[in-house]
This record gives C-alpha cells, sequence and structure tokens, in this order.
C-alpha cells in the first residue's frame, strides 16, 4: 500500500443541498490523488509513515470560485458608491484595458492566482479581459499551480469606450485561436465569455455560440443582474424577451456547460430554460450589496426548483476572494431577503456549503466532496485560536465561515499533492 496516504482529521463534506457528511477521529483513505473512501480505522500493516494525523483540526472539500474577475483584482474595494453601469465606466474598463501590457498582466495574475490559493480556492472560474496575450498568461498560471479553472479571452464588441473595444470579426478570431491552443490543459479549459448582452452584438453573440458548439467549449458570462442592465439589454435586443432568450437563441444558454452569473431577476421562462442541467447560476452575495443591483438573488426558492447554485467572490465589486466569507454573506443575505419575501425560508449552513463545495465543482472532474472516485481537494482548518469547549464539528465549520480567515488553513491539497503559499 505505498501508494496509499491516510489523512486523519474531522471530516466535513456535503452529500447533498440538505445533508452534510460528518465523519469524525476519521482516516481519508487516497491513492494517488484519488480518495477511496472514509474509515474509522486502518487496514491491519497500514504504513505508519503514509498517515498524515492533522489531529483535531478539520478536513473539507476545496472551495469553488464560479464567478470572479480576475482583472479586477486591483479595483476592490473602490467605487462602492457607484451604480453598475458607471461603475464599468469609471473604474473597471481603465483598470482592465491596462493588461494590454504583458508585464501587468503576469504580475497582477500571479498575485490573483496566489491569493486564490490561500483563500482555499481550488477550483474557479475567472473572467480575463480582451487582451489575447494576457489572458494566455491567466491560463499558465492556473495551470501551473494546478488549479481546476475554466477561463477564457473576454469578448466585447459594443458599448465600451474606445480605448477598451474589439471590432467583432477579430473577437471570434481571436477567440477560436484561443479555444484551438487552450481547450484543456491539466485541469484548467477553455471558456467562452461574452462579457454581457449589453457590450455584444448580435453578431458577435452568434459566432460565439456557434464555437461553443463546435468546441463543446463552456461559456460563462452575466445575466438578469441589475435593473438598468435588464433595461439597457432590452432596448438592444428588441425582438427578445429577456437577455435569456438572447443568450439561448445564440447557442449560449444550456447548450454547453453554462455558468452565468447574479441571476437575480428571473421571470418564469428565465427560471424554466435555467433548469437545464447544463446550466449554472452563480450568486455573488458581496458585489451585489456593494454595487447595488437592486435586489437579492432568491436564493432557497432557486434551489428548491433545482437549479444548479455556486457562489462567486465576483471581484472588484466583491472586496474579498474568500468563498468561506461568501458562505456567511449568502446565509445573510437570505435572511435580509426573507424579511421582504417570507414565502421561502432563509438558506442554512448546509445549503450554502453545497453551493460552494459540491454544487460549485460540479462542471470539473469529480471534484468538492469526498466520495469514492473523487480527487483528493481538500482544505485542513486549524481554528484552536478560537476559545470554546466541546462544539461540534459543524458549530466549529460555522464559526470558521463566519469569523475565521485564511490564516485557519494550514494545508490545501490538489489532487493529493500539498500546495504551498
Amino acid at each position: 500500500m505505498d501508494n496509499y496516504k491516510a489523512y486523519l482529521g474531522n471530516v466535513i463534506y456535503s452529500q447533498d443541498k440538505d445533508t452534510l457528511v460528518v465523519k469524525e477521529k476519521s482516516y481519508i483513505l487516497v491513492q494517488d490523488g484519488i480518495v477511496q473512501g472514509i474509515f474509522k480505522d486502518l487496514p491491519e500493516g497500514f504504513p505508519q509513515e503514509n498517515i498524515i494525523d492533522w489531529g483535531n483540526n478539520l478536513i473539507i472539500p476545496g472551495f469553488s470560485d464560479m464567478h470572479v474577475h480576475a482583472s479586477q483584482f486591483l479595483q476592490r474595494g473602490m467605487g462602492m458608491d457607484k451604480k453598475l453601469l458607471d461603475w464599468l465606466n469609471t473604474y473597471t474598463y481603465p483598470t482592465e484595458a491596462k493588461f494590454q501590457d504583458k508585464e501587468h498582466a503576469k504580475k497582477i495574475y500571479g498575485l490573483f492566482v496566489d491569493e486564490l490559493v490561500r483563500q482555499g480556492t481550488l477550483h474557479v472560474n475567472c473572467f480575463s479581459s480582451i487582451h489575447y496575450e494576457a489572458s494566455e498568461i491567466l491560463f499558465e498560471l492556473l495551470l501551473e499551480r494546478g488549479l481546476f479553472a475554466f477561463t477564457g479571452k473576454l469578448n466585447m464588441d459594443q458599448n465600451s469606450p474606445e480605448f477598451y473595444l474589439e471590432d467583432t470579426e477579430s473577437s471570434l478570431r481571436s477567440t477560436e485561436v484561443f479555444i484551438s491552443n487552450y481547450r484543456q490543459k491539466g485541469n484548467v479549459q477553455a471558456a467562452i465569455v461574452p462579457r454581457f448582452t449589453i457590450t455584444c452584438s448580435e453578431e458577435l453573440l452568434a459566432g460565439l455560440g456557434k464555437l461553443a458548439q463546435q468546441y463543446g467549449t463552456p461559456v460563462h458570462s452575466h445575466m438578469c443582474e441589475a435593473i438598468s442592465t435588464i433595461k439597457a439589454s432590452k432596448e438592444l435586443f428588441p425582438n427578445y424577451k429577456n437577455e435569456a432568450e438572447v443568450f439561448y437563441h445564440n447557442n449560449l444558454l444550456g447548450q454547453t456547460p453554462t455558468i452565468m452569473a447574479h441571476c437575480i431577476f428571473m421571470d418564469d421562462d428565465v427560471v424554466q430554460l435555467m433548469q437545464n442541467p447544463n446550466c449554472m447560476a452563480v450568486h455573488c452575495p458581496d458585489a451585489t450589496a456593494n454595487i447595488n443591483a437592486g435586489g437579492i438573488m432568491p436564493v432557497k426558492k432557486l434551489l428548491e426548483m433545482g437549479i444548479n447554485l455556486a457562489i462567486g467572490s465576483d471581484i472588484g465589486s466583491g472586496a474579498s476572494l474568500s468563498i468561506a466569507r461568501g458562505i456567511a454573506s449568502t446565509i445573510q443575505h437570505s435572511k435580509i431577503r426573507n424579511m421582504f419575501d417570507p414565502q421561502w425560508e432563509a438558506v442554512n449552513l448546509s445549503e450554502a456549503f453545497y453551493m460552494a463545495t459540491r454544487s460549485g465543482g460540479r462542471y470539473f472532474n469529480k471534484v468538492g466532496a469526498f466520495d469514492k472516485g473523487y480527487h483528493f481537494n481538500a482544505l485542513v482548518i486549524d481554528d484552536s485560536n478560537f476559545p470554546g469547549e466541546n462544539l461540534t464539528s459543524l458549530e466549529r465549520l460555522e464559526r470558521f465561515c463566519y469569523a475565521g480567515d485564511d490564516r485557519n488553513i494550514v494545508m490545501r491539497y490538489i489532487v493529493g499533492k500539498e500546495l504551498i503559499i
């Protein structure tokens, strides 16, 4: 059993949205980075040198951040008093335009990927910028760190400043080259990334939809985010009922794995489209609060309706890459929504943790849980700095999400290998 490792600790993972599995003082048996099972005792004669004893610490799956702008890493916490479209024009587009400089891209994307690892995010779906070479740099950095990731060159050919705009043909051409060169390397896969309907002509969207179908490429965008963007989209696409129809009829919603950020204001027909197993809606609670979208995602309702949900940090409108913080914010925001929409109860820890781990990781290859056959992508949480005795493992997990930070994460594993920060 020399190629086996056994990790001892208090193990927690999601079985489904309603069930957190807790295995206290148990061993996760791992062979070549793949979970073989969880056991109270090891087979007789198991090599002692292959036991990694984490004592009373928690062992949980690595987090999934399913909507984040790598190119906005420098603008976190700025312009939080502005509305979305003003914020984009004042801060975002000038910030993203700087990634035309490859040295800038190497520096900032390097810092971004390091911070992902520090915060325990081992699976990520991220925007780059419109620049091909900068997008290559981000892809390679994610690959080098061993993360599971989707990323792609951003697309936008209208309603953006002249200094940060593509022409339709070159946007499509460079996107196809990017997909051809980076379709899948290691655990990182190219994605098609139209920013949102406002900044994409229908010609561009149609071309991207053809590429998505041709290459089987996942799609990542924003949808039903804010009252202002919904109104602007309707004016630009008067022949469509809503943004979801625009995406769907251009083969960018559910034809391949599709990850849509925000999804706050969804009519019944949009909800029906999003019930496709190929679709995921990403809740970004901190970003929604910081750049006021005019509402809060009805998380409990969407969970009950069977829509795949995840959590996103959405920096730079979100201020932190901590998905643990996102779990707490998801619960807090649902409580606020419940005050005005008491039909749906607030989200609980089990549901929010599920969104951040197992559900968020569903489009990657067996991550976000410790089922047999899953990758051992894990975090070790040492919460001994907090006072308190006789707490259950679930109480300790909840406390970490609300009051802990990256300093409590004492080890990170990707496919059984230690990740060093």
